[in-house]
């Protein structure tokens, strides 16, 4: 069985909850590792995965998508990988409501054009300065997921434009989906992480 190259660590001794990182281009399994000891959320397992295409030769900078013509990415890889990874590791531990997802850019992405497509009721997705390239495909399972899209209004990599129109389009399906705005650029703010972090402690498992 093939499965994704990933670290874990565990908050308490015996977590109820997962949430799992999806890093953005160029990043790997550590780009999220201090994002998680911001977040600090108690007995939790936090899973960082990373994607299956190298960038570079050095093994460090990877990629969810690889171009492979003019206008075409392939995904498949990265779609088998994760769901590997999800049946086999994730949910041979944790409730599917008790798994909570973030992804930041490319990661959002992946959050838009997978995660939601699982057919997993999810405890909660966190996608951050995303966009999606393709149509969105929603689980009805996923219809009363919830889920945070949050972007930066000064950001100058990927408009905010991106995540309004992702919002409008999930809007319309999903009961339990929020826009959060915050300052800053290409990032993560503590606002956003004091928000997702709020909402885990405030649900109960």
């Amino acid at each position: 069985m093939d499965l994704i190259s990933y670290d874990y660590t565990d908050v308490g001794d015996n977590p109820n909850k997962a949430f799992i990182f999806i890093h953005g281009w160029q990043g790997n399994k550590d780009s999220f590792k201090s994002i998680s000891k911001i977040l600090n959320v108690e007995s939790c397992r936090f899973y960082f995965p990373e994607g299956p295409y190298l960038i570079d030769k050095n093994n460090k900078k990877r990629s969810w998508s690889i171009q492979i013509s003019e206008n075409k990415w392939d995904t498949e890889l990265s779609k088998k990988l994760f769901l590997n990874f999800f049946d086999n590791i994730v949910l041979k531990k944790f409730k599917s409501k008790n798994v909570f997802i973030m992804g930041f850019s490319q990661g959002a992405a992946v959050c838009f054009n997978f995660i939601l497509s699982l057919k997993y009721s999810l405890g909660g997705i966190f996608p951050v300065a995303g966009f999606s390239k393709y149509k969105i495909e929603i689980h009805e399972n996923q219809y009363n997921t919830p889920i945070l899209i949050g972007h930066g209004i000064e950001d100058d990599v990927i408009n905010i434009s991106e995540s309004e129109k992702v919002f409008e389009k999930i809007n319309k399906v999903c009961k339990n989906v929020e826009f959060y705005k915050f300052n800053g650029k290409h990032k993560i703010s503590l606002s956003y992480l004091n928000r997702v972090k709020e909402f885990i402690s405030n649900k109960n498992i």
